[in-house]
């Protein structure tokens, strides 16, 4: 009898534990709308920036956190801080998710660090690259880069470049409505909207069914 009641003890104080917990967590976190700010600090993993849990820049020792901190962190190979326990930690730059400064987050991609201006289950950033383009002595552009004629010159310049981020996972993918397609194909209803377009305008509405999507599924984050 005595094994029963504590028993029943238990599991009552299991379930209030675990709503207590459902409900600290409930507070811990807020829907993202564009007045949204993220701390700032740099994020070393996609998994921190998902938690909005950034190392602050005042625990940055190299580089170190003055006027010139953004462009020194492209420079350095190794950065340098220490952790809430006061422990000196390293980590290479490159491994780094990107950073938040004045509320707005940065991913580092392409060996740079690139503003996100949209940010939803599907984010949407632009970066830069440089692409190498060639012109036939006719001065035809050819794009095959299998194909190049002796007589052929080329020219490289840096050209805007448009990404998703999808950030249940963190995976960086091609802009496009191919991919968008694969990145709504939960949603059915949007999904079968999206496939009945034509082909031209699928590439136009790409952003546009983009918001649809995160309307309908929005993303949270700890406050």
């Amino acid at each position: 009898m005595l094994n029963n009641r504590f028993i029943l003890i238990s599991l009552i104080a299991l379930s209030f534990f675990g709503t207590a917990v459902a409900q600290e967590t409930e507070k811990e976190t807020v829907r993202y709308d564009y007045s949204f700010e993220f701390k700032n600090g740099v994020y070393p993993s996609f998994y921190s920036f998902r938690n909005n849990s950034p190392i602050p820049f005042s625990r940055f020792v190299s580089p170190a956190y003055d006027d010139d901190f953004f462009k020194n962190l492209l420079k350095v190979e190794t950065i340098s801080f220490y952790d809430e326990n006061g422990t000196l930690n390293e980590i290479p730059r490159k491994t780094i998710w990107g950073y938040a400064n004045n509320g707005k987050p940065n991913i580092y991609y392409l060996d740079k660090f690139n503003l996100i201006p949209y940010v939803g289950t599907i984010s949407h950033f632009v970066s830069t690259e440089l692409v190498t383009r060639y012109v036939g002595g006719t001065g035809t552009m050819m794009y095959d880069p299998m194909y190049i004629p002796s007589s052929t010159q080329s020219y490289t310049s840096e050209e805007l470049v448009h990404y998703f981020i999808d950030m249940n996972t963190g995976e960086i993918i091609s802009y496009g409505s191919k991919n968008l397609l694969e990145l709504i194909k939960d949603d059915t209803e949007l999904f079968n909207e999206y496939s009945k377009l034509s082909k031209r305008k699928r590439s136009k509405s790409v952003m546009e069914y983009v918001q649809k999507y995160n309307r309908k599924h929005p993303i949270f984050f700890n406050k």
